[in-house]
């Protein structure tokens, strides 16, 4: 049997103020927060009754709960979903087409790297054009000291984990890799308050890439994605613009991970 139009139409308009409920609760979340039926109403722009139906199936089924004062909160029923969407998340498949973009966007070559102890292990490479060969584009894991994915990595990782890169020897790669490590640290620090890592052929002579990390639920570096290509075709003038562009890829990303927060806004190299 079919459902009369204005029904189906009374049913959406119900599901969509029920999800605009959910949302203000999220912005008013906070133990010591919370958000009443009258605020609620205002909110939605709505009568405090028909708030007063909308709340009702959606604490039912643990979606919010009511505290002792009468102001609602998200319920641990949220928590199970995010977990559910959370422990079916590849972060290998959910990056592919950010990374496909981004190579169409850049014409660079695009890195989905992972931390894996001093080093970075490749997890998915797309390249827009057959324009830029890299020697190590083929390579599991890079070395964290002398790439953007890895120097994007340690900015916002564990100080015990620059501790352990720098233990066991800064090697050189190129004659401009970093080897020094103050240098190296104050080139995190600095990669820390532009937003993004630059490398400018420390890994590969005639190669220049940037990079920005991706981060998970919990506020973690899981990840980092770069662009590299050839040093003529990034030159200072538009490295800014392909930085910009992998900052909205991990962020982006991050936001699919579960991220509260993403890469920071950049600043002047």
């Amino acid at each position: 049997m079919s459902v009369p139009a204005d029904s189906a139409r009374n049913d959406s308009l119900s599901l969509r103020r029920g999800l605009a409920l959910l949302d203000a609760v999220r912005e008013a979340a906070g133990p010591a927060h919370g958000i009443s039926t009258n605020e609620l109403a205002v909110r939605l722009g709505v009568h405090r009754s028909s708030v007063a139906r909308l709340l009702a199936p959606l604490v039912d089924h643990r979606l919010l709960r009511r505290d002792a004062s009468g102001r609602y909160h998200l319920g641990d029923g949220v928590l199970r979903l995010g977990q559910a969407y959370l422990a079916g998340l590849d972060l290998t498949s959910v990056a592919a087409p950010h990374l496909r973009a981004l190579a169409a966007r850049t014409e660079g070559t695009c890195l989905l790297v992972e931390p894996a102890d001093v080093h970075v292990r490749r997890l998915d490479t797309v390249e827009a054009a057959p324009l830029v060969r890299m020697a190590s584009r083929h390579a599991d894991r890079l070395p964290m000291h002398c790439t953007a994915s890895g120097k994007a990595v340690l900015s916002v990782a564990p100080a015990a984990w620059i501790d352990r890169v720098i233990a066991t020897g800064l090697h050189a790669v190129t004659p401009r890799t970093i080897t020094d490590p103050a240098e190296l640290r104050a080139e995190l620090a600095r990669t820390r308050k532009r937003g993004f890592a630059i490398e400018d052929q420390e890994h590969e002579p005639e190669i220049r890439s940037v990079a920005a990390p991706v981060f998970n639920q919990v506020g973690d570096v899981v990840a980092a994605v770069s662009v590299a290509t050839l040093v003529a075709r990034m030159p200072p003038e538009t490295l800014r613009a392909t930085a910009l562009a992998v900052i909205d890829t991990a962020r982006a990303l991050s936001a699919e991970m579960g991220a509260a927060r993403g890469p920071a806004t950049p600043r002047k190299a």
